[in-house]
């Protein structure tokens, strides 16, 4: 879980960490790339809007250095534009926040079932939002 965002990282995590996934933290997205390349998580979860670097860019280097890895974005704002801008750099999916658990759970469930993942307890979920 990388976030700019302490209370959202704290949340975020949590909840994963309750729905039986382990979660890698991170506090921005150059920390989640480096983590990225030595976890290899089968899912990450990235805010739209960071500073530093986008969530866009982070796919973008996301694919260069783990292709295929699916990445859901969340985002405050709340325009469909942003979202179908993600999905064309490669994001399954784009939540806005305050992210609905149920929905985060099912967006997660449905992105590792389309790329094959095993769903079991203890899979690995790298997320990074704000």
């Amino acid at each position: 879980m990388v976030d700019d965002d302490p209370d959202a990282c704290e949340a975020i995590s949590g909840l994963l960490d309750q729905s039986g996934y382990a979660v890698e933290a991170a506090a921005d997205p150059a920390h989640a790339l480096v983590r990225l390349v030595e976890v290899h998580p089968d899912l990450v979860v990235s805010d739209l809007q960071m500073p530093g670097m986008s969530g866009l860019e982070l796919i973008r280097r996301i694919q260069v250095y783990q292709p295929g890895t699916p990445v859901i974005l969340v985002t405050g704002a709340e325009t469909r534009d942003l979202c179908t801008g993600a999905k064309q750099y490669g994001a399954v999916d784009c939540l806005t926040k305050p992210v609905n658990p149920e929905e985060l759970l099912w967006a997660i469930e449905r992105a590792l079932v389309c790329h094959r993942a095993p769903m079991h307890a203890g899979r690995r979920v790298t997320s990074s939002a704000a």
